[in-house]
């Protein structure tokens, strides 16, 4: 029988306000990089909110390592590939999807820092949102938390980039989160490091992945892999001899939950180690190889969905859809790894064709200075899944700081006012391909 909940009335207390600015931005991530430099280079006094140690987000803490093909994001997405290339941090392949690669992740964070400070953003790190202050159809500020506690950030246009729809939800806007019918999200992913890697050998093994997945298969099997994966996704780093693992998979977690979050990098650093044992053993190349690093965060593929003033579905990314309001564009498939266990649904939009995203899926529902930067637009489960995808999701924040810069500059009172032609013109002027 359990017990009821029990509650602590917390005391009224005065805030600091810390700063105001013209847009206040949430989370650091790609979206988040991307409006924030986006708003401060076009005339807005910028503050970027991050709760880790570095810019970045899935990219960094949560050492992604790998970016998926971006034949259709260019703007300050192409800029950072640029900078990281010039810093020796980047390693380029292509394909039919077009041009992708993997990254150098301690490269990365130096170059997201200079990136950020050269746009005149300003940066607090190790805080994050814990509340809104609303007024009417208006969010005037946002309430962080930090080693100095609580603190208060004014602005006149706020930008959710949490990934996790935090401050949208904070702020009363619906949300929805998983599939229909149960709500399952897709599952969480620990990735890792190895170095110590014979590249040569392995690169002549895995010629075709199909003898890797077979190898991976039979270790099911017979119960020497227990993680609900069926197959072995890698990718070669550019530092010789380290690869980065996409492998793991956690399922059944909510990342907006406590308990599941940690749960899950239990789970997560075990089915590494599990990994790591299974290459060792099985898969030339591994031998002298160790795990090297694994991500300070869970990967995270979806959570909460924010009500804005259209939401895109499935039929709109795969009948590539034109808008009149897009934004950004992408043509990443629905790529749903299964909530509850192995298997991963893939449907593709046409090849060569993009969809489009477009400027109403960012506005939140409800609120005239509130917009969306990050996977947790509007969408559906099935739209969600190739709309996450971190080239993409900078396109949208790219997007949104410079719609919220414009507001801003027009003294317009919300985002509806905004012309969706004006905003397109300013972001094609500014390298976007919209």
């Amino acid at each position: 029988m359990s017990s009821s909940p029990r509650f602590y009335e917390e005391p009224s207390k005065r805030l600091p306000v810390i700063a105001e600015c013209d847009v206040l931005v949430i989370g650091g991530g790609p979206g988040g990089i991307g409006a924030a430099v986006a708003a401060a280079r076009n005339g807005a006094k910028t503050i970027l909110v991050e709760r880790f140690g570095s810019f970045g987000g899935t990219w960094t803490a949560g050492l992604l390592s790998a970016i998926m093909p971006y034949p259709f994001v260019t703007g300050i997405f192409l800029e950072v590939v640029q900078r990281w290339s010039n810093a020796g941090g980047w390693n380029t392949w292509g394909d039919k999807y077009g041009a992708g690669g993997s990254y150098d992740s301690e490269a990365a964070k130096v170059v997201l820092d200079q990136l950020i400070v050269e746009a005149g953003v300003t940066p607090f790190f190790f805080a994050h949102a814990t509340a809104v202050i609303r007024e009417g159809n208006r969010v005037t500020g946002v309430i962080i938390e930090s080693k100095e506690g609580r603190q208060v950030i004014l602005a006149k246009m706020i930008i959710d980039s949490s990934g996790d729809g935090d401050v949208s939800a904070l702020a009363g806007v619906p949300v929805e989160q998983g599939r229909a019918g149960d709500g399952a999200v897709q599952p969480m992913t620990m990735i890792f490091k190895m170095t110590g890697v014979d590249d040569e050998a392995l690169e002549a093994y895995r010629k075709t992945d199909l003898q890797l997945t077979g190898e991976w298969q039979a270790a099911k099997a017979r119960g020497e892999v227990t993680v609900p994966r069926e197959d072995v996704l890698l990718g070669r780093n550019p530092r010789a001899g380290e690869w980065n693992f996409n492998t793991t998979r956690i399922v059944n977690k909510d990342g907006t939950k406590l308990r599941d979050v940690t749960d899950a990098m239990i789970e997560g650093r075990r089915q590494v180690f599990e990994v790591a044992a299974f290459l060792r053993k099985r898969i030339p190349g591994f031998q002298n190889a160790v795990v090297s690093e694994t991500a300070p965060h869970i990967g995270v593929r979806e959570t909460r969905r924010v009500r804005c003033d259209y939401t895109i579905t499935a039929d709109d990314i795969m009948n590539v859809t034109p808008v009149d309001d897009c934004i950004a564009r992408g043509n990443w498939f629905i790529d749903i790894h299964s909530p509850t266990g192995d298997g991963t649904e893939r449907r593709h939009p046409p090849e060569g064709s993009w969809y489009e995203i477009p400027y109403r899926s960012l506005r939140a529902h409800g609120v005239d200075n509130l917009l969306v930067a990050s996977r947790c637009i509007d969408s559906t489960h099935e739209a969600h899944a190739a709309i996450r995808i971190t080239p993409q999701v900078m396109a949208i924040g790219q997007a949104a700081g410079t719609a919220a810069a414009l507001c801003v500059k027009q003294s317009l009172q919300s985002t509806r006012q905004l012309d969706a032609t004006s905003l397109r013109e300013t972001l094609r002027s500014q390298g976007a391909f919209v």
